[in-house]
């Protein structure tokens, strides 16, 4: 369904559970107006035509008005309906005379088929209520002066009109808001769709890395194919998630299985923009990588969510000599500090072993190609 029509749907649908309650009122108040004395002619027959209206009302709430309304035995039901309103209403002034105040409950029912009802047929609808006022103003016994009846009239004309104005600002909002949740859909099927096609791509310049790797020396070539890789597995992250963001738990577990089912990855489940996700993802790889390749295991992964996020990942190696780092710690710290803006840090850990340490506030840098 288009997202105008959509939109004029669910506008009529909570039209429909307001009258609902409108209805539910009103027969409440006359019931109240009866049980309290109100004086009026044939009690009885008020009461018997009450009751008729309260069971009419309750056959009412029980249809599928959401699946109807769009059908054409949905529309002739609203106009069973609107009918049956101005029906129930007319008859009870009718029955119990002009200064029992009865057709005061038109101010509910006539608002309620404005907003209801739509085109020709509203025009209808609110034409046979006026007829049906006027007849039983002029036929109901102790009738009212003119002065009142046209002070009625005009209130009613008043409350119509207001009906319709605040339905016609409620329609443009709804179908704003459609038309913006519609365009919003769009744009995550369209992002999720080009991570999905980056994904595909930069696994393609991976695999042909690979294939031009020297047999001697291809160290280099290896590196920089799981770079690649790391950095795939987060936009197929975010083409699961629409393009709007990915889990670090979710990227971490991925990065670690690309380079050793063996890492112990425990990660909060916190959701980061996407190019805080790229970034987290390449130095996760440079890191897991670097404790896989100089460590030895136990070799963990911690990732926690409260500011700032901090990423450790800890080996039981030998632990690190201080040496210049090489191109993947330059590339981690460089990464951290001006990607993410964060910092990073080697140090010893107490039972022997490195810990590396990255530290970030989850904004990173504005440019996703920095």
């Amino acid at each position: 369904m288009i997202p105008q029509a959509e939109a004029e749907l669910e506008f009529r649908c909570a039209a429909m559970r307001a009258g609902f309650w409108l209805g539910w009122l009103s027969i409440g108040a006359v019931l109240a107006g009866l049980a309290l004395g109100l004086a009026s002619a044939h009690r009885p027959l008020l009461l018997v035509l009450t009751a008729a209206a309260a069971l009419a009302h309750a056959v009412a709430m029980a249809v599928p008005w959401r699946r109807w309304l769009v059908a054409t035995r949905g529309r002739l039901l609203l106009d069973l309906w609107s009918g049956g309103l101005i029906a129930f209403v007319a008859l009870l002034v009718v029955l119990a005379g002009a200064q029992a105040n009865f057709d005061l409950l038109l101010f509910l029912v006539l608002p309620f088929i404005a907003i209801a009802q739509v085109g020709w047929r509203r025009a209808l609808w609110l034409a046979v209520a006026a007829a049906a006022f006027a007849t039983a103003m002029a036929v109901a016994h102790a009738p009212l002066s003119l002065g009142a009846v046209a002070m009625r009239a005009g209130l009613l004309a008043a409350a119509v009109a207001l009906a319709l104005a605040l339905g016609r600002a409620t329609r443009r909002e709804a179908s704003a808001r459609a038309e913006a949740s519609a365009r919003a859909e769009l744009e995550h099927a369209l992002l999720a769709e080009a991570h999905h096609r980056v994904t595909n791509s930069l696994q393609t310049v991976a695999d042909l890395l690979l294939l031009a790797r020297p047999d001697r020396g291809g160290r280099a070539f290896d590196d920089t194919a799981a770079r690649i890789r790391s950095i795939a597995a987060v936009h197929r992250l975010l083409a699961h998630s629409r393009g709007g963001a990915a889990g670090a738990d979710s990227i971490l577990n991925a990065v670690a299985r690309t380079i050793d089912s063996r890492v112990d990855v425990e990660a909060d489940a916190v959701a980061l923009e996407s190019a805080v996700a790229q970034r987290l993802g390449l130095v996760a790889n440079e890191l897991i990588a670097n404790a896989v390749r100089h460590g030895r295991p136990p070799i963990r992964v911690r990732f926690e969510g409260g500011r700032p996020f901090r990423l450790r990942v800890d080996d039981a190696g030998e632990g690190f000599d201080g040496s210049t780092p090489g191109l993947g710690l330059q590339l981690v710290r460089q990464v951290a500090e001006q990607g993410l803006g964060g910092s990073f840090a080697l140090s010893p850990l107490p039972a022997g072993g490195t810990r590396a340490e990255v530290s970030f506030d989850g904004k990173g840098n504005a440019d996703p190609d920095r």
